[in-house]
């Protein structure tokens, strides 16, 4: 009962209908259960990097075979849509980016990114690092498209870290069953 009422106020925290899981991890376990869980090995990722958890987004996305195509901007910068735009592929599978960059306090567009995905009718989808963002940055996850954001306990919620908490659209859901991806301890089904 204690867990599904924590889980029920996770929603309403992240600000979503969507499930939400509850990990026993640091973020960037939930960062890996993102990656592992929908993708398959060559597939074709689009990682926004801009500070040190961006190169994470991108480590992760090699250490799981993927094709990761990288806009990288110097730390503290942010991405355009532009940019974004033209680095799609009509096969990139998913965008991974940071909502806000730790390492630097850096905001991305999370909305306009997610917005552009979605006015193309692309089947991208959208995996959003929210762990230094959830709590203190305003998300629309429903409304704008996210498909999975990750939080973390050690942030705006500021307890030790070991939780991890990610959201999880239908769309990412179905994904799941088509990754070749070995998972287990990270499984997110």
């Amino acid at each position: 009962a204690l867990y599904q009422r924590v889980l029920d106020q996770l929603k309403t925290f992240v600000g979503t209908q969507n499930d939400v899981l509850l990990m026993a991890c640091s973020g960037t376990g939930a960062m890996e259960a993102s990656v592992s869980n929908l993708t398959s090995p060559g597939d074709r990722v689009l990682v926004l990097s801009a500070g040190k958890f961006g190169e994470r987004w991108v480590a992760l996305a090699k250490a799981y075979g993927c094709n990761a195509d990288v806009v990288t901007k110097p730390y503290g910068s942010t991405f355009t849509l532009d940019e974004v735009r033209a680095a799609l592929k009509p096969d990139t599978r998913v965008v991974y980016m940071q909502a806000t960059e730790t390492s630097t306090g850096a905001r991305h567009d999370v909305e306009g990114i997610a917005k552009l995905l979605r006015s193309s009718g692309s089947e991208t989808l959208l995996v959003v690092d929210g762990i230094t963002g959830l709590g203190t940055t305003t998300f629309d996850i429903d409304a704008w498209g996210v498909d999975i954001i990750i939080g973390g306990s050690q942030k705006a919620v500021m307890i030790p870290p070991g939780l991890a908490y990610l959201s999880v659209s239908e769309r990412a859901w179905a994904a799941m069953e088509h990754s070749k991806n070995p998972r287990y301890y990270f499984d997110l089904r």
